[in-house]
């Protein structure tokens, strides 16, 4: 009895342990060492294919082997579509900048700067705010100083032979006349008599027929030029 309990003891260990059978065992269940889906999701991944990657992964875990590998494998394919989304966002970023920069530089460029005039100073309108830059016409004649002149050239102007400035004034003395004399120093602006002045600009000038002309004062009035004639 004991000799026949020992063997069936014996017998009964293959039955309790089916792993240990061989694999052409018909009884034991054959079942794929790998995932496909999650080899698939890693390779494309890899590959940069991140839409391919993170389908391929989600199928995978729905089979019992090779969840890591999937698991891995959408990490990736996560990573690397934040990767391509940050890429766009910055690249459109800097593209509306350079073209908001261009339209203001188009902007600045063509507005126009308009000059502003200090507090408490005339306006430009104005025949006294500032000389015209006009020259005469006429030339001023060659003459001699101390020469006689006529009435009709009272207030011209002409150049000595030493090249300074003469005017034909009312002579000095009892019998009257007139004689070029000087030089005086006569402002180049051009003016007309009766017009109104500011000595602090300018306090001579001269007509546009070569006359020369002085800023005196009228009283209330103001000052005017007037022809310069002693």
């Amino acid at each position: 009895m004991a000799r026949t309990r020992e063997w069936q003891e014996n017998e009964a260990w293959p039955q309790a342990w089916p792993e240990d059978r061989e694999i052409d065992d018909p009884f034991v269940e054959s079942r794929p060492m790998v995932n496909p889906y999650a080899v698939i999701a890693l390779v494309a991944a890899l590959l940069a294919l991140f839409p391919v990657a993170i389908v391929f992964g989600l199928i995978a875990f729905g089979h019992p082997k090779g969840k890591a590998m999937a698991t891995f494998a959408v990490l990736i394919g996560i990573a690397e579509a934040a990767a391509v989304a940050a890429v766009v966002v910055l690249t459109g970023s800097s593209l509306s900048d350079t073209l908001a920069s261009g339209d203001a530089t188009t902007t600045t460029s063509s507005a126009v700067a308009e000059p502003t005039l200090p507090a408490g100073a005339p306006p430009a309108d104005l025949p006294s705010a500032r000389p015209e830059a006009v020259t005469t016409t006429v030339e001023a004649p060659v003459v001699h100083k101390g020469a006689s002149c006529t009435a009709g050239q009272l207030g011209m102007l002409g150049t000595g032979v030493d090249g300074g400035t003469l005017l034909c004034l009312e002579a000095a003395g009892a019998d009257g006349g007139h004689q070029w004399s000087g030089p005086y120093h006569v402002g180049t602006g051009v003016y007309e008599p009766g017009e109104t002045c500011d000595e602090t600009i300018s306090k001579s000038g001269r007509t546009a027929d070569g006359r020369a002309v002085v800023c005196e004062s009228q009283g209330a009035s103001g000052a005017a030029w007037v022809l310069w004639t002693s």
